[in-house]
């Protein structure tokens, strides 16, 4: 099988918050909660891997079979550490690797947060641009303007919808448009599911996908185009976890991480960054303002 069904390394690098800018590490799900994952390679429907989630308070378990053994990815995000366990071998090291890891929370830092970005990075400033109703909800419309080492300003303005905490649209000045629209509220094994189109357009270009997300946890449970679903969540059971699912068994022996392979994620082939970068900004002025 390829590995288009594992989620790339870059996604633990927001994960885990490297930036000590913005701590991404307080946007976390509602309650700890235990699931089965499916991933899916939307090109080969036959190409899939399935595993398990435990998510807790401030870490989570993900484990699943990978080129015929298994492995499995603990992540504490109060310590910023992550640690791969091969149970066949009774080994673990410190770091990254191939893993079914669970969807980032949907929710985003708003822009008047005290511990947001606007609050937090010196190089960003926010101004609030008043209420605006987009696709039938209400939103906060903020104009974010970041300094570039340039000396030029770059500004992106975003829509939220503050109770929900997620942006609604965003609109870089030379960028494309990236924007959200709910198509209704479902139900997946008796919980309450938001159905969202996502869109973005640049020039003559427009891509689209559909997320579902639990309302309760704002856990994604499946993501992709229709019956093409990339990712799926199922048997979603709240509840605590036991402690020793995110704890390095006494008797694993500590081996030097291999070398951190191309990974694909639903849009292609990710490679890891050289250095962490915060994923709520950026003010490199080739890449303009990202706030998402």
């Amino acid at each position: 099988m390829s590995m288009i069904r594992f989620f790339p390394a870059i996604v633990l690098t927001a994960w885990l918050c490297l930036s000590p800018a913005v701590s991404w590490a307080a946007l976390w799900y509602t309650a700890p909660f235990a699931a089965d994952i499916l991933m899916i390679n939307p090109v080969d429907d036959k190409d899939r891997a399935a595993g398990r989630l435990f998510v807790g308070v401030d870490r989570f378990r993900a484990e699943g079979v990978y080129q015929g053994s298994q492995k499995v990815l603990i992540v504490n995000l109060a310590e910023r550490k992550a640690f791969t366990l091969i149970p066949d071998k009774k080994e673990y090291y410190e770091g990254l690797s191939e893993a079914l890891m669970p969807p980032r929370p949907d929710v985003e830092r708003m822009p008047d947060d005290p511990k947001g970005p606007c609050k937090t990075d010196p190089q960003l400033a926010c101004a609030r641009d008043g209420n605006e109703t987009i696709h039938g909800i209400q939103t906060e419309k903020w104009s974010i303007t970041a300094s570039g080492k340039d000396g030029a300003s770059h500004v992106v303005s975003i829509w939220v919808d503050a109770g929900r905490r997620i942006v609604i649209r965003q609109q870089p000045q030379n960028g494309p448009l990236m924007e959200r629209r709910l198509l209704g509220v479902e139900k997946i094994d008796g919980r309450d599911v938001e159905k969202w189109e996502f869109v973005h357009r640049f020039k003559d270009q427009r891509n689209r996908y559909l997320q579902w997300v639990d309302a309760a946890l704002r856990l994604p449970l499946r993501m992709g185009e229709g019956r093409q679903a990339n990712m799926e969540i199922s048997a979603l059971r709240e509840g605590g976890q036991d402690a020793l699912l995110f704890q390095v068994p006494a008797d694993y022996k500590k081996v030097n991480p291999p070398p951190l392979p191309t990974a694909f994620g639903p849009e292609g082939p990710v490679h890891p960054p050289a250095s962490p970068a915060s994923p709520a900004s950026s003010a490199d002025p080739k890449k303009g303002v990202r706030y998402q």
